[in-house]
């Protein structure tokens, strides 16, 4: 009895390691071939989508219409907290005109997604737009991580010749996957495509980011504590992240990018189309620890500087007005690694920052929209 009960286990132990083994490989496999992150890239396409198409049918004459953009710094807060709702307060009781805010802000959204759906919410008819650039979508593992391709779909084809001369390749993409998405929005397959990928990957995708940051070999050895895994977490600092992350996630930010670097180059694109229609942008970057980084060892000057430069030069180029918040918040504003802002009593991170942030929205836009629509 015994040796049947312990044959069973080792059956049972075999299996599951089989399965995981398959899994993984398979898993594996999807991601090398574009496919896993698809029904997340789609799905994020289509709720933008419905909302600029609700926003175009909504024309606005009597009052003053304000878009805020960005990723979950923005908007990942309890109801009724976040800083398109902090701004939308601020802005009702201090301007003498009357004035909308609506948020289009989703979590991971950053330049790539900007330059693909600028058009979109260029066709809304906005007075002004509130773009976040968090320094941390700089990365790589920001694009790999976070960035929804797919979102190509919704460039519109008249587009395609800029598209073209935007570094698309450093996101994976090559021009025959481009007209791949762009024929399934154009043909309106958008959300079989997304059925399709849910159900393809639902048994795999937990198994896949479980490996992948638990069992992949990490090839430096860390002056934290933390030689063989990729974990975040810093060993003396709760809710705040390692060298290793620091290193991933702002590494690109910290050394120093320029005009040239992908990311800023999509960035530029979106403002451009903005420019032309007239509406006036006010782009700013995301708060981040700049006091823990200097704490664990990192140059938060030198390379910074020069990033920040080329975002700024960037964004006045296009007309826009840019804010350089980096350093905005000590190390006691944050919460998490994501770098979400501390909500408690006596201290709001999201209000503060949209403090910052209104009187510049308050400024008189009037002689700003000279071309409210190119593309009608």
């Amino acid at each position: 009895m015994s040796q049947q009960k312990n044959r069973s286990i080792v059956v049972i132990v075999c299996a599951v390691a089989t399965f995981i083994a398959t899994a993984g490989g398979i898993s594996a496999a999807l991601v090398f071939a574009g496919v896993e992150s698809g029904a997340a890239g789609i799905g994020f396409g289509i709720i933008v989508s419905k909302r600029t198409d609700e926003l175009v049918e909504l024309r606005h004459s009597n009052y003053e219409r304000i878009i805020v953009l960005g990723d979950s710094t923005v908007v990942d807060y309890p109801p009724g907290r976040s800083v398109p709702d902090n701004l939308r307060r601020l802005l009702r009781s201090e301007a003498s005109r009357k004035i909308e805010v609506i948020s289009l802000a989703i979590p991971g959204m950053s330049g790539f997604e900007y330059y693909a759906f600028a058009d979109r919410i260029a066709a809304t008819h906005p007075d002004q737009v509130v773009v976040p650039i968090n320094l941390a979508s700089l990365s790589d593992h920001w694009r790999n991580e976070f960035d929804r391709v797919e979102s190509v779909g919704w460039i519109p084809l008249s587009r395609l010749p800029d598209l073209v001369t935007r570094p698309f390749y450093a996101w994976g993409l090559t021009f025959d996957r481009i007209l791949l998405y762009m024929g399934i929005v154009g043909l309106e397959l958008s959300d079989s495509w997304q059925r399709y990928g849910s159900q393809q990957i639902r048994a795999l995708h937990g198994i896949h980011l479980l490996r992948r940051s638990l069992l992949r070999p990490n090839p430096r050895t860390l002056a934290d504590g933390l030689p063989f895994f990729r974990l975040p977490f810093h060993p003396a600092f709760d809710n705040r992240p390692n060298r290793f992350h620091v290193d991933s996630v702002y590494g690109e930010a910290l050394a120093g990018a320029n005009a040239d670097h992908a990311v800023i180059q999509m960035l530029a694109g979106a403002l451009e189309i903005y420019q032309r229609a007239g509406i006036r942008v006010l782009a700013y970057t995301v708060p981040m620890n700049v006091e823990h980084f200097e704490r664990i060892g990192f140059d938060t000057r030198t390379g910074i500087r020069s990033t920040v430069e080329a975002l700024r030069g960037m964004v006045e180029n296009a007309g826009g007005t840019f804010l350089d918040l980096h350093n905005f918040f000590p190390d006691m504003a944050f919460k998490d690694l994501g770098g979400h802002f501390l909500q408690e009593e006596g201290f709001d991170g999201a209000l503060l920052l949209s403090e910052r942030l209104a009187p510049e929205l308050l400024q008189d836009t009037t002689s700003t929209r000279a071309n409210p629509d190119p593309y009608d």
